[in-house]
């Protein structure tokens, strides 16, 4: 299940039983940050939850556009087991990571702009009322508000460029600055406007 990685570029470890969990919305490039993360930070092993909930069945039914539902307890007991017997770094890949407390694990909150998550949202062929919720949920930091609720440690970073670079601070435990909140609502004005596609 795990996916673990020995990276030729870092050359210093990560302290043992390290626990990164990175979450946001669909579509917010919180896959592409772990694994981009994951052959960097050497000895460190990469779970993604939509695979676990799918290769050991923990869900309860399947919505019609075929979503899973997860059995929240069973993930939620699966992932802390792995956790709790990690030896090197684990990052854990998510967007029900923020609903999920791990003990002791620090969070990062991937955020987007709505425009370009309605653009990725769209490219894969999402139907709108599943859009629209996702941009509703980015706009009013949904992710963000449960992972403070869950986390002792939360991280809000832009998707981008600089992602992976302050990830990889942040996972080695080095002081990171970033700003406590990123307000995305008045991004959401234009969609509330919109007729066509009406977010409201």
């Amino acid at each position: 299940m795990r996916r673990r990685h020995k990276s030729k570029g870092s050359t210093q470890r990560s302290a043992k039983g390290s626990v990164l969990v990175i979450m946001g919305t669909p579509g917010s490039g919180k896959t592409t940050l772990a694994e981009a993360l994951h052959r960097r930070m050497k000895n460190s092993s990469l779970i993604s939850v939509n695979r676990v909930i799918r290769e050991n069945r923990f869900f309860t039914s399947r919505e019609k556009d075929g979503t899973m539902v997860a059995d929240m307890g069973k993930l939620k007991g699966y992932l802390r087991r792995e956790a709790r017997k990690t030896e090197g770094m684990l990052i854990l890949e998510g967007h029900l990571l923020c609903e999920i407390g791990i003990p002791g694990a620090t969070a990062i909150v991937i955020r987007e702009h709505i425009n370009t998550l309605e653009k990725r949202l769209m490219k894969r062929g999402y139907p709108w009322p599943k859009i629209r919720d996702n941009l509703i949920s980015e706009a009013i930091d949904y992710s963000g508000s449960m992972a403070r609720r869950n986390y002792k440690k939360v991280y809000e970073m832009i998707s981008g460029r600089n992602a992976l670079s302050i990830a990889e601070r942040i996972a080695r435990g080095e002081s990171v600055k970033l700003p406590e909140h990123i307000d995305m609502l008045q991004e959401l004005v234009p969609f509330m406007k919109n007729e066509k596609n009406p977010v409201v």
